[in-house]
């Protein structure tokens, strides 16, 4: 098919299909692999092609063409095929779905003893159904195999997520924290507060390092950071069908940013919508707020909580740097 992947989304998507094979070869070493082991297929987690929805000017190439994105294959078997001495034929049952797709087909494996051992196919060559295929696979050693599971485990750690996916994370991170940072500070200046900036930009670093690799609170609890919870949804079929994961990308960390910064403010969950509230019957006695706010939407508040969302808590850094001196460092 003509055309080029699209770039941001490429990258990303190679990442994540190194993770996901990471999962099955986890799976695989844990469980043990038969005796009769000769061979792994590591399938394909996208498919290529032209968008059957609007992506706007991002799907158009400097050239004038358009470019390909990605579609999320899912299986009835796990991301690394196990072949065995006696698979001389077997098929794996695939459905593409995103990007206003939705195809199903099939891909066959056949045993065939002067051909490699472990196959990958080429992911950037796929299209929605295409079945890529016979793929053939060779003969290997139980000990070159184990060899290579435990290779693909290493790299996924390293390559893929400390060195791929959570750098591109961390910088989306930042800018959309910064972002968010700007909207508090717009309704600091609106209520009275002086402060050009709530969270100064060690404040924002410690935000970003929170979401990316999991705060204090978190790892205590044994929960996994925002980023993990990404890539969690990344790879799970069900979800991302509607838009293409840079897309996805942007609006989770969008969403989970703005909590963040919330946060680190110490603003209420219902601070926004007290400001809001307070502004549009133009009150400003923190009792009256509080009174009003909670006839009118039969959620108790105190004055107390309004105070809080009111007079937005501040950095203990604050003032330290204006948010325009941030400029596009990041």
């Amino acid at each position: 098919m003509a055309g080029e992947p699209h770039p941001g989304n490429f990258e990303v998507c190679k990442h994540l299909e190194n993770i996901w094979w990471a999962q099955s070869a986890r799976k695989i070493l844990d469980e043990g692999l038969p005796a009769d082991a000769v061979g792994l297929v590591f399938l394909p987690m996208w498919d290529w092609d032209f968008p059957l929805v609007n992506v706007g000017r991002k799907g158009r190439a400097s050239d004038g063409g358009q470019v390909l994105f990605p579609v999320r294959r899912s299986y009835d078997a796990d991301s690394i095929v196990v072949v065995t001495e006696d698979m001389l034929s077997h098929e794996v049952a695939h459905t593409s779905i995103g990007m206003g797709h939705q195809v199903t087909g099939g891909q066959i494996i056949r045993f065939a003893p002067a051909q490699r051992s472990t196959v990958r196919p080429r992911t950037q060559n796929c299209t929605v159904g295409e079945t890529l295929g016979v793929i053939r696979v060779g003969r290997g050693t139980a000990d070159e195999l184990n060899a290579v599971l435990r290779n693909t485990i290493s790299t996924a750690d390293t390559d893929h997520l400390w060195l791929g996916v959570l750098p591109v994370l961390a910088r989306a991170t930042k800018k959309i924290v910064i972002r968010n940072q700007h909207v508090f500070t717009l309704e600091a200046n609106a209520l009275g507060v002086k402060s050009k900036m709530l969270l100064d930009p060690i404040a924002v670093d410690e935000v970003v390092d929170d979401m990316i690799y999991g705060g204090e609170k978190e790892r205590q609890q044994g929960k996994k950071a925002v980023s993990l919870k990404l890539i969690d949804s990344l790879l799970d079929p069900s979800k991302n069908k509607k838009v293409d994961p840079k897309r996805y990308i942007s609006q989770f960390l969008q969403r989970e940013s703005y909590r963040a910064v919330q946060r680190a403010l110490g603003d209420p969950d219902q601070g926004p919508r007290i400001r809001a509230f307070a502004r549009e019957e133009g009150l400003t006695d923190y009792g009256l707020i509080a009174q009003a706010y909670s006839d009118s939407t039969g959620k108790l508040v105190t004055s107390e909580l309004v105070q809080k969302a009111m007079e937005l808590s501040h950095s203990v850094h604050s003032n330290v740097c204006p948010i325009d001196a941030l400029g596009d460092s990041i």
